[in-house]
């Protein structure tokens, strides 16, 4: 008799306990694993119903955790940038001060002045060159290229890869400074002899050179006692000093007046005094000579000192001044039109400056060399803002703005008030000291007021400061957030040793049992049972 197994008798129990022991054993190697480690599964499939929000939980870890790489990095930036410019912030505003100071001893502060400023001028330049990894700090978008050439450059300029010489901050300023004062160094005007009576003062008379650079005189002047003073009506003008008659002499308490015109069209009032005795030097008294003629030669040498000095103290100072602030404006990158920032130069006609050049990036050191963004919807085009060029994700809906730029106007300030002071300060010490450093003290002072003054360097400080606080705060936040979805995630995917320990015995236990029960059942025959 044919017989089919399946459906032999006792064949189903026998398949069912086979089945049993076989589940047993299956619970047995799941428990004895999820005891060595430590995982409920070794796959998300046997995580059961919580296989989705284990996925999801691992998803916002991974999230959180290149949040915090990129918090932990920006955070290093910056710091090192508040650092940076506090630094910057701290050496305008202790150069103004001292400067301001100084008011109190001008020849002994003169000197020393210069080379504080042109130490700190460098020092700063140096500082815009900090770097965190090997990332630039002060380049906005490009932190691969150092912002700012070396200070050696700056100053004293370049030759490019054509041969082609780059003019540096120094022969900017000497430049400028030249063409305003003229050859004479009296601003542009000529002056007769000193002999020569009367006493003539000229203004330029090429009309390019004299309505950009130099002296203009005022539509009048003004005489008491035995002098005469007059401006013609003419152009060029002429102011003509003389004595009420050849044989006249002006008693002590005389004087002329006339004014300077600037070529922005700001003016400076120059009197001379008669005197019976005058301090070696100065530009404001003459003396009364034993006759009319050597009065008129002291009278015209004390015109020659109080007109360069006048040029000294206003052309000079603010020439250095705007020399300054238009070279530290220069950009290799970016501008209005794109194409760089190009500094103001002087063109000539023969040896007559007659107005400034157009734009040539060949002349010219450009200090800046990193990204410079100009948002061209504004008009007059303006910078996009720096600290929006590097940004941080630190949710994932938030980023923080760790950007800096080392040409912002605040910082081009400080560098062109610490340019002013470190070429204007006077070297000498006569008559027109006083004024020199006061002109000084007043335009590299504004400048560097951009130190502390809103806007200012420090302004850009607080931003920053703001940026690490709230990254600060976003780590914070995220860390909690990791804490908490960390703890989740565990209770799905981590055993509870006490727990698998017991379900473990409770197999083993009944896996024991089973292997018994089916021992002896194997065993029994008819005659063990008969028996």
């Amino acid at each position: 008799m044919t017989t089919i197994t399946p459906f032999a008798a006792g064949s189903y129990i026998t398949n069912r306990n086979a089945s049993q022991l076989l589940t047993l054993k299956n619970q047995l190697n799941d428990l004895s694993n999820q005891l060595s480690s430590g995982q409920v599964s070794q796959t998300y499939g046997g995580l059961g119903s919580g296989r989705s929000t284990a996925l999801a939980a691992q998803a916002t870890l991974s999230a959180l955790n290149g949040y915090a790489s990129g918090i932990t990095a920006a955070q290093t930036r910056t710091n090192l940038a508040v650092t940076s410019l506090t630094q910057v912030a701290s050496i305008g505003t202790s150069t103004a001060s001292t400067l301001q100071n100084g008011l109190q001893s001008v020849a002994a502060n003169s000197v020393s002045g210069r080379a504080t400023a042109l130490a700190n001028l460098q020092t700063v330049l140096d500082t815009l060159n900090q770097s965190a990894a090997g990332n630039y700090l002060f380049g906005g978008t490009n932190t691969e290229t150092q912002p700012v050439l070396d200070a050696n450059t700056i100053l004293n300029g370049s030759t490019d890869s054509t041969g082609q010489t780059l003019d540096g901050l120094t022969d900017v300023i000497n430049e400028r400074v030249s063409a305003q004062l003229g050859t004479q160094g009296n601003g542009r005007l000529t002056q007769s002899a000193s002999t020569a009576i009367p006493i003539q003062v000229t203004e330029e008379s090429n009309p390019g050179t004299r309505g950009n650079f130099g002296f203009t005189l005022g539509s009048t002047a003004t005489a008491t006692g035995a002098l005469t003073a007059s401006v013609s009506s003419t152009v060029p003008a002429t102011l003509t000093v003389n004595l009420t008659s050849a044989s006249a002499q002006p008693a002590p308490g005389d004087s002329i007046s006339f004014s300077l015109v600037t070529p922005e069209g700001t003016s400076t009032t120059i009197t001379l005094t008669a005197a019976t005795s005058v301090v070696a030097g100065s530009n404001s008294t003459f003396a009364i000579g034993a006759n009319s003629a050597e009065t008129m030669k002291n009278l015209s040498d004390t015109l020659t000192k109080a007109l360069t000095g006048a040029a000294s103290s206003t052309l000079a100072v603010k020439a250095t001044a705007d020399a300054a602030t238009q070279f530290f404006s220069g950009s290799v990158n970016g501008g209005p039109g794109g194409n760089g920032v190009i500094p103001q130069r002087v063109v000539y006609s023969g040896t007559n400056p007659v107005g400034y050049a157009s734009p040539d990036p060949n002349t010219t050191v450009l200090w800046y060399q990193g990204e410079n963004t100009y948002d061209t919807s504004k008009t007059p085009p303006e910078p996009t803002s720096a600290i929006d060029t590097q940004s941080v994700q630190v949710s994932a809906t938030g980023t923080v703005g760790t950007g800096a730029r080392a040409n912002t106007p605040e910082i081009q300030n400080v560098l062109a008030g610490l340019a002013t002071m470190a070429y204007a300060l006077p070297t000498t010490n006569d008559a027109s000291t006083y004024n020199t450093y006061q002109a000084v003290a007043t335009k590299a002072g504004g400048l560097l007021a951009s130190a502390s003054q809103t806007p200012s360097v420090q302004d850009t400080v607080t931003q920053l400061t703001i940026a690490s606080a709230r990254l600060s705060n976003a780590s914070t936040t995220n860390k909690a957030t990791q804490n908490t979805v960390q703890n989740t995630l565990d209770g799905i995917e981590q055993a509870s040793p006490e727990e698998v320990i017991t379900k473990l015995l409770d197999v083993q236990n009944r896996l024991q049992a089973s292997y018994q029960v089916t021992s002896t059942l194997s065993k029994l025959s008819l005659v063990n049972y008969i028996s």
